[in-house]
């Protein structure tokens, strides 16, 4: 589907209508600080990368022995911008006193004195101003994304406002990016399907590709593993920064002392996050944004949940999978409060975006309990315009699980309490007559 100007989140529209209204300056200034960032999250128990060393002077830099440093670390600015100025060091070197940097240059500890002193100085700040430098750990490449990276470890960003995850990217650095994570460097970044958590688009620079540079690995359905904890991640950090609009930038790192299992951990996060994120996920900004603004989002997972039901892509979610052939009438099984399967009767209509249930049926099954409410919409229909419920749905349809949601609507006086939408159809071919 075609990208609507209308939809599309400007420069200057970001900047008056969101990052003024919604960032207040002292929550800036926790953003602007990744060492800030670091002890703001620690706060909360969010997970961050260790901190190995921080250099707030000369003489630090010149005590300071760096022998003591792990085989892998990353250099970086208290106040960069954009990526400059961090140096990832991959591994030791040949020779003691060396090590070999992402993108395979040797470096010894003088190079490195020289580097933390221009940090220092503010070569990499913003407004030129002195900096801090600190060395944290260099978080390894999780298993899943190990054949869409070079050398760098991938990032995940998930851009949140108004509490609810709105859109997110996954970054891969590239041999052009100098193994870093890098838009503007050259890395590329995959749109991600809010609902499923899976690639779904992907550029580098402004050119759209298919496959990762000199590989045949395909970019699109990359599963992000752990993908609700890091929406939930994302959304903590906005409450802990106090940040209205903001990105988390995380990486996944998998655990050494649990195998299969995944540790998700914050690098940053951005108080004025770039707009290409609308071009890998091939949406428009603004519109994603005016669905969510002014909702009352009281937990985490109520956010994730409204995440993935106005910006998820049912089609995504079930790639690969065999189309079910059913009738425009069906019998479903909804799952009620209690967690029991009722049997309900269904008409499916792929004229309709979004199912529809009865509000006599909706209340007698609990659905309309407050916690399983996750906001109300305005719907036309013969009477006018009217305010609607949308609600958390799970129903059996054709042998195989549905987790959607419904819109509440009067439909006493029609044959069947419960309309399924084309949203909730994907993997079906539904048959007439």
């Amino acid at each position: 589907m075609a990208v609507k100007i209308k939809d599309i989140l400007g420069l200057n529209a970001r900047n008056y209508e969101y990052l003024s209204h919604y960032n207040q300056r002292s929550a800036k200034r926790i953003a602007d600080s990744k060492l800030l960032t670091k002890s703001t999250l620690r706060r909360i128990n969010l997970p961050v990368p260790r901190l190995y060393r921080v250099f707030k002077a000369d003489e630090e830099v010149e005590r300071f022995d760096f022998g003591k440093l792990e085989d892998s670390f990353v250099v970086k600015p208290n106040r960069g911008l954009g990526g400059e100025g961090i140096i990832v060091v991959e591994k030791s070197g040949e020779t003691a006193g060396t090590w070999v940097t992402a993108e395979g240059q040797t470096v010894t500890v003088e190079d490195l004195k020289l580097h933390i002193r221009d940090i220092l100085e503010g070569r990499f700040s913003m407004n030129d101003l002195p900096d801090i430098a600190f060395v944290e750990e260099r978080v390894r490449i999780h298993p899943a994304f190990a054949p869409y990276a070079y050398h760098g470890t991938p990032d995940i960003g998930v851009l949140v406002f108004n509490r609810v995850p709105v859109m997110a990217f996954l970054r891969l650095p590239t041999k052009e990016s100098g193994g870093r994570a890098n838009m503007f460097q050259g890395a590329i970044a995959c749109g991600i399907d809010m609902a499923a958590g899976v690639t779904t688009h992907a550029v580098q620079y402004t050119h759209y590709v298919d496959f990762f540079p000199e590989t045949r690995h395909r970019l699109r359905g990359i599963k992000i593993p752990e993908w609700e904890q890091v929406m939930e991640i994302a959304i903590l950090c906005a409450d802990a920064s106090g940040l209205g609009y903001m990105r988390a930038d995380i990486v996944l790192q998998p655990s050494l002392k649990t195998p299969g299992k995944t540790l998700p951990k914050v690098l940053e996060i951005n108080a004025q996050p770039g707009l290409k994120i609308q071009l890998c996920n091939r949406a428009g900004l603004r519109r994603r944004l005016v669905r969510v603004e002014g909702l009352e989002v009281e937990t985490p997972q109520q956010g994730i949940k409204i995440a993935q039901d106005l910006f998820g892509d049912k089609e995504v979610a079930d790639i690969g999978s065999q189309p079910k052939v059913i009738g425009v009438f069906e019998t479903v099984e909804v799952v009620n409060q209690m967690g029991e399967k009722v049997p309900v009767k269904a008409k499916l209509d792929t004229g309709a975006f979004r199912s529809s249930i009865d509000e006599t049926l909706a209340r007698g099954l609990g659905l309309l309990i407050p916690e399983n409410v996750l906001y109300e919409e305005f719907y036309r229909s013969a009477l006018g315009r009217e305010k609607r419920p949308i609600v958390n749905l799970t129903f059996f349809l054709g042998g195989r699980k549905i987790v959607s949601s419904a819109n509440i609507s009067d439909r006493k006086k029609l044959r069947r309490p419960m309309l399924i939408g084309r949203r909730d159809l994907a993997g079906f071919l539904v048959k007439s007559g």
